[in-house]
């Protein structure tokens, strides 16, 4: 029996197919979404007829025309004033609700995680470069116990110095041209 390869993405699919098969899936979604969209807007539509009734100035003077606005400016004032209650109650509620899970949250020893900002790769790559540059690996190792400097001292205590070598050279070479 041979051994069917595994099938990868949309099932062996060609590059034209999927292609297609993205676009009427777009389609689909948009169409779906503009729908949603026009039944959102007619439910609005509906509510606010049944809510408000339809508006008679046919035939009205002046006068008539000055209380029906100030009919219609106490109406809103007052639809304001619950929409300022509603708000504030909502406003309670939620914090009620934050309050309590957190209560629950404590109770049942099980934290919210915090909310990771997101960080940018080469930012921090950046960072790490310049933190390594600015090392002092002198200043990072390990102490001894014996003096930084010891080091030093018996170097230069082993190498002669330069001037005398150079003195011997000179006595050497005064005294060669004089005997000759």
């Amino acid at each position: 029996m041979k051994k069917k390869g595994k099938r990868k993405g949309l099932g062996g699919l060609s590059p034209e197919k999927k292609k297609m098969l993205k676009k009427l899936i777009m389609q689909k979604a948009a169409e779906d979404l503009r729908n949603e969209a026009k039944k959102k807007a007619e439910e609005k539509e509906k509510h606010i007829n049944d809510r408000v009734e339809p508006l008679k100035v046919d035939g009205l003077s002046q006068g008539g025309l000055r209380t029906l606005c100030k009919e219609l400016q106490k109406k809103y004032e007052q639809l304001e004033a619950d929409v300022y209650d509603w708000e504030f109650k909502i406003r309670e509620k939620e914090l009620e609700i934050n309050d309590l899970t957190v209560k629950v949250n404590d109770t049942k020893g099980k934290f919210m995680k915090p909310v990771l900002r997101k960080v940018n790769k080469t930012e921090s790559k950046f960072s790490k470069l310049e933190r390594k540059e600015n090392r002092d690996f002198r200043g990072n190792l390990k102490s001894t116990g014996q003096n930084k400097y010891k080091l030093e001292e018996e170097e230069t205590s082993k190498t002669p110095d330069w001037r005398n070598t150079l003195k011997g050279k000179e006595e050497g070479g005064e005294h060669g041209e004089e005997e000759s």
